[in-house]
């Protein structure tokens, strides 16, 4: 019976720390939502750059708090729209060639950076979250697609995390999670008893 108790008081405490680590949410404040237009980040990123995958996988671990207010763009340039990301980088004014080439490029409006590391994903939804706020923000990358006619092939944040084979966050596999620990926690108590 210690054995059932030790595992079961182990089993509770293992489902206490799962959803902390997968709910984690962000210490921002939240503007009021509003009516004002959802706020594209775009994301030019190469296949298998692990700042990219960073990128993604922040963004799609914050998604669910977030996705009143922004939206993820994503754009692969290895094989495929290296003609937007150049028009970019020359609306941006990126003229050193290694920059030019330089993969993730996160756009927010006419604000850009270089390069991701998880501190930087603060930083990129607080520009996001003040130009939902400004009613003359716009959607730089849009205009030029429009206005340039250049051809570009989008990715949503989810097709973007499948490609990388990043696991969607998403409640339900807490629930998988904790069905299974339910199902073993009940077949050991059975097991104890049956003998």
């Amino acid at each position: 019976m210690k054995k059932a108790f030790l595992i079961l008081f182990s089993t509770l405490l293992l489902i206490c720390f799962v959803p902390n680590v997968y709910a984690k949410k962000l210490d921002i404040d939240l503007p009021k939502v509003t009516e004002h237009e959802k706020i594209k980040i775009y994301l030019f990123r190469g296949k298998g750059c692990t700042h990219c995958y960073d990128f993604l996988t922040f963004f799609n671990n914050h998604s669910q708090q977030l996705k009143k207010y922004i939206e993820i763009v994503s754009y692969e340039t290895y094989k495929d729209n290296q003609e937007l990301k150049n028009k970019v980088n020359d609306f941006l004014n990126i003229t050193d060639e290694k920059e030019r080439q330089s993969v993730p490029l996160i756009v927010v409006g006419n604000w850009h950076t270089l390069g991701f590391v998880e501190s930087d994903g603060i930083k990129i939804i607080e520009e996001a979250l003040k130009q939902y706020q400004n009613d003359e923000y716009v959607d730089e990358v849009s205009r030029i697609i429009q206005e340039e006619n250049v051809s570009h092939n989008p990715e949503t944040l989810q097709q973007a995390c499948d490609a990388e084979g990043i696991v969607r966050n998403s409640n339900t596999i807490l629930i998988v999670i904790f069905a299974v620990m339910l199902l073993s926690i009940g077949a050991i108590i059975f097991a104890v008893k049956k003998k």
